[in-house]
């Protein structure tokens, strides 16, 4: 029974439990995306415990809501899954015994809503699904854009749906798909599905399959250690149990782990290569490695804003003046800290004469206000919580300051952080990002999901869409100045040019350059002055991994 309603699956018995204990969430609007992790281990040995402590080195991806699906051999499946913090739901090794969650094969989902109204338990994950034999459940990370064509594919299922979740109805495609195996199904599911998916799944058959879609917009990894194979969304979870080898999990690809081995093969063929511009910027812990370190990443950011400033003083942009009168650097804590710090030693090297210094001047508070205000829905709530958020150092109070942030896509956030600091008499702020404007919705797993919400766009007279100028952003915050890096910029911090970016990343969200034509999920293009379509050419990367599939 899930929220009072009886579940029935053809030839198959199942047991799901979900716990009302947990918080309020009825005002859930859609958030970020999500982690997923799973763990497939030897005849007799529990996987649920190790699974647990990965899905806790994965709570930035998702602090609203997770759960596990666990399959012991012989036994049925059993999912577990409350609308609470990760920690909170597994804070005790009892809980897995309490609740009968000991298998070898287990998968665990962490929840910011990309889709779905998060009606208490109901819209967490994993979804179990099950039609003729052909039993799952799954995790998924993104979403999907062309969903209402495919919750219409499955009316004539006679399917009724727990939830309004798009992970949900990527069950129920792979469930009900035609095929005489789970590759098969798969491909028969997913060929026509348009967005981001990447997937962990455990099937009654005792099999943990993961795959990406076929553009490679979210991260996924694996790997094999003494016995045991396991999946990610980042190698930080890896890290949590001491596995330090992983490789990734490539577009189009899909990983099947039963008792007779691994088997990884292209179930679709890969499209032009996306893989979210913001996984490096923000989303992923700094620790983790995807083309190289993140927080190695993030240094380069800052670097890279560093050459833009001196090339502004060298205009005359930003006056040196001005430069020599500033007394920190001061990052907004956490995911800015390497990109702040890097911007401050690149100026220091060029410019060994300024008094500039490197200061923790804002001190994030650990317990109760911890959670990125980057998902806060209410703007009363999000108001409070800033204001809560940061502890304020004394020595930053009469001076002049740099104000280094990596993203700040609202701007409501940073507006009250920046309103803060001058009511406390910061004496000059200089505001710095370490990433372009925000100026096109994510449709692939971000919770923006109108230009109406972005910061540095506003609406004309006509209604229509226009980008801020920095100037107007400067004024709009009321600081000294406003500076974000750009995308060319960006595209040298990831060792590529303007344009191999383009062919190998989504970059949408700064300049409508998606995995493919968006136009028709985006009610407001015709509005958007500034937003303009192309069709970026293939990667040569992914020719060389189509050509190896054929092989």
């Amino acid at each position: 029974m899930i929220n009072g309603r009886d579940l029935e699956f053809p030839g198959k018995s199942f047991d799901i439990t979900q716990d009302d204990r947990s918080f309020d969430l009825a005002n859930d609007k859609p958030y970020d995306h999500c982690g997923i992790a799973g763990c497939f281990a030897p005849p007799g040995i529990n996987a649920s415990n190790v699974v647990v402590e990965m899905g806790k080195a994965l709570q930035h991806r998702g602090q609203n809501g997770g759960g596990v699906a666990v399959k012991a051999r012989g036994k049925t499946m059993k999912v577990y899954k409350q609308a609470r913090a990760f920690n909170e739901i597994f804070h005790s090794t009892e809980v897995i015994e309490e609740h009968s969650l000991r298998g070898e094969t287990t998968i665990a989902h962490l929840r910011y809503p990309t889709e779905g109204n998060l009606r208490r338990n109901c819209d967490c994950q994993p979804f179990y699904a099950s039609y003729q034999g052909w039993g799952l459940a799954l995790g998924h990370n993104g979403s999907i854009v062309d969903l209402a064509r495919h919750r219409k594919r499955l009316r004539k299922f006679g399917i009724q749906l727990e939830s309004d979740s798009d992970s949900e109805v990527l069950a129920w495609l792979i469930a009900t798909a035609s095929g005489f195996s789970w590759k098969q199904k798969i491909a028969s599911a997913l060929v026509d599905v348009y967005g981001a998916y990447s997937l962990v799944i455990v099937t009654d058959d005792d099999k943990l399959m993961a795959l990406r879609d076929p553009w490679g917009v979210r991260p996924l990894v694996w790997t094999q250690d003494n016995g045991h194979v396991f999946i990610a969304s980042e190698t930080c979870a890896l890290d949590r149990i001491n596995v330090r080898h992983s490789q990734k999990m490539e577009a189009g690809q899909l990983l099947i782990v039963d008792q007779d081995g691994v088997t990884i093969s292209q179930y679709l063929k890969p499209q032009k290569q996306s893989f979210c511009v913001f996984e490096k910027l923000y989303f992923s812990h700094e620790t983790s490695t995807w083309d190289g370190i993140i927080g190695d990443n993030r240094e380069k950011l800052g670097e890279q804003l560093a050459k833009e400033e001196l090339e502004r003083i060298k205009r005359g942009r930003f006056k040196e003046k001005n430069l020599k009168e500033i007394d920190y650097v001061v990052a907004v804590p956490d995911t800015a800290s390497p990109g702040a710090h890097a911007f401050y030693e690149a100026l220091c090297t060029v410019l060994p004469q300024l008094k500039l210094r490197y200061k923790r001047g804002l001190v994030k508070e650990r317990y109760d206000y911890a959670r990125r205000t980057f998902i806060e829905d209410d703007s009363y709530l999000r108001r409070k919580d800033i204001e809560k958020k940061f502890f304020i150092s004394p020595d930053i109070i009469g001076k002049s300051i740099y104000l280094v942030d990596d993203t700040a896509v609202r701007l409501s956030t940073f507006s009250i952080l920046v309103a803060h600091l001058l009511t406390l008499k910061v004496r000059e702020i200089h505001c710095r990002f370490l990433a372009p404007r925000f100026v096109n919705p994510c449709f692939l797993g971000v919770n923006i999901g109108s230009r109406d919400e972005l910061g540095a766009v506003r609406k004309d007279q006509n209604d229509n869409y226009r980008m801020l100028t920095e100037d107007q952003i400067r004024r709009k915050l009321k600081v000294s100045s406003v500076y974000y890096l750009s995308l060319e910029r960006m595209a040298k911090s990831l060792g590529l040019t303007k344009e191999g970016m383009r062919r190998s990343h989504c970059t949408g969200c700064l300049d409508y350059n998606y995995p493919f034509d968006i136009r028709a999920y985006d009610p407001e293009y015709k509005r958007t002055t500034y937003a303009k379509y192309t069709m970026v050419k293939e990667y040569d990367e992914n020719k060389r991994v189509s050509q190896q599939a054929q092989t």
